[in-house]
């Protein structure tokens, strides 16, 4: 119980048991969890797409979707996408890039790629329809959470006292829980082919953690934001498109 309540304190503005003292391995089981928070995000976007779908038009429910979900997260994964994008586009080695990561300026690149971020997020939600787009609604934010468990078994951190490296003293048993969690709910709202999407998104996650060792040595707590949010998006996109195929 005590590792929900860490992944929910850290994943969300809830105000959920506060005094905890955990410690670095506490932190990284936490983990497991994810997935779990990601459905509770996701039970809540469905809701809410179920409540207004028949009151707004589409466009606007789809837009205050995301407006909920960054409300729920605290904007601490758009934070770490737009400090992330800051460091990949201002520095020329690893230690200039996490330097301009650690600033908490945001500069015109940052807030482009955000914009469009948003942007494909919103656009895919908003082509989605019937009961399709509840369930790709409630999955989409867990595959983004595992996406972070599986980095964290995949590349070291770039900071040994950095926030990523409390999540990266990971075990194989906690990476097994998060993946069963995600296989089971996406398996059962849309189906076998769900898996793809999931593999997909793993091999994705594999590039990425190659990417950033290149970069940075390793990842952040902004990269797992920056992971997250990428992660999110193309779902999104996948699920969309084997959608329309289909």
């Amino acid at each position: 119980m005590k590792r929900l309540i860490l992944a929910i304190q850290f994943l969300t503005i809830v105000p959920i048991k506060k005094g905890l003292a955990p410690d670095k391995g506490d932190l990284a089981r936490s983990m497991a969890f994810f997935p779990v928070v990601g459905a509770m995000q996701g039970g809540i976007l469905a809701a809410i797409d179920y409540g207004l779908s028949g009151i707004l038009p589409q466009t606007v429910v789809s837009a205050i979707l995301l407006a909920a979900l960054a409300l729920i997260n605290n904007g601490l994964h758009l934070d770490g996408f737009a400090d992330t994008v800051d460091g990949l586009a201002g520095g020329n080695t690893p230690d200039e890039r996490l330097r301009i990561m650690r600033d908490s300026s945001v500069g015109a690149l940052a807030v482009v790629a955000l914009i469009l971020l948003i942007l494909i997020k919103f656009l895919s939600i908003n082509e989605m329809n019937g009961s399709s787009r509840t369930a790709v609604i409630f999955i989409f934010p867990v595959i983004g959470k595992w996406c972070m468990v599986l980095l964290s078994c995949l590349a070291p951190p770039a900071r040994e006292d950095g926030l990523g490296a409390s999540f990266t003293a990971n075990s194989y048993s906690t990476f097994v829980v998060a993946t069963g969690l995600t296989v089971a709910a996406s398996w059962l709202l849309l189906g076998l082919g769900s898996l793809a999407v999931i593999g997909v998104m793993a091999v994705w996650t594999y590039l990425i953690a190659i990417f950033f060792k290149r970069k940075l040595g390793g990842i952040t707590g902004d990269v797992f934001g920056f992971h997250s949010e990428l992660s999110e998006g193309l779902t999104l996109i996948f699920f969309l498109t084997a959608l329309r195929v289909v």
